[in-house]
């Protein structure tokens, strides 16, 4: 670590805050929405989009409108960058 710059370790240790915080974000949407009945729930955060999948067949206008309620409350993206697909797991 001799030769890294206190400029570059800064940035390092910023960019790892960001991963934490981005991480913390997409747990707690996670488990909000699996707390609201859904099975499973993956939440992943990008720098311009948020993508959730749940494990159900299909979604109605209003599982979709509370899971992107709770994904703007726990990530603080808008809704257009927000989407929401569906998984089914095969047996």
């Amino acid at each position: 670590m001799k030769n890294v710059s206190k400029e570059q370790k800064d940035k390092c240790s910023e960019n790892m805050m960001q991963l934490q915080e981005r991480i913390e974000k997409e747990t707690a949407a996670e488990a909000m929405i699996e707390s609201k009945g859904f099975k499973e729930a993956y939440v992943r955060m990008d720098d311009d989009t948020v993508d959730v999948v749940v494990e159900k067949e299909s979604l109605t206008d209003a599982e979709v409108a509370q899971i992107e309620d709770i994904v703007k409350r726990k990530t603080g993206y808008d809704a257009s960058k927000i989407r929401i697909n569906t998984l089914q797991k095969k047996d």
